[in-house]
């Protein structure tokens, strides 16, 4: 794990209770490990800040998409009329849109943090 709860709270200002940052927190860290196609793992200390802050937005979003999909029914559900009780749901075809949309912000995210003074997402020869 690229962050701890210590750094999340006292340096991040993160507002995740500790356990549901630890969750978050790990399945960021193995996102950083997949679009920097492994190098974070063996980044050099300068980019140890870095890793940490990108650990920690990327969990952050990871939950909040997982607190909308959940009041979705896992994306399913468009729209939702209570009145007269209609729910529209989405087609597969959005839902795979979504997923490649959610996929682009995570490497979004890591190219935020990850990029400077070494480019961890750089997948060429080093």
């Amino acid at each position: 794990m690229y962050a701890d709860y210590d750094f999340y709270r006292d340096e991040y200002h993160g507002a995740l209770p500790e356990a549901e940052f630890e969750q978050w927190a790990v399945k960021a860290s193995l996102q950083i490990d997949r679009i920097t196609t492994g190098r974070a793992a063996s980044a050099p200390t300068c980019m140890e800040r870095a890793l940490a802050l990108c650990c920690c937005a990327l969990a952050e979003q990871l939950q909040a998409w997982d607190a909308q999909d959940e009041q979705t029914q896992g994306g399913t559900v468009a729209s939702e009329n209570v009145d007269g009780y209609s729910v529209s749901y989405r087609s597969d075809g959005e839902a795979t849109s979504r997923t490649a949309g959610r996929k682009h912000e995570l490497h979004n995210i890591c190219a935020d943090y990850l990029t400077y003074p070494i480019n961890l997402m750089y997948t060429g020869v080093w």
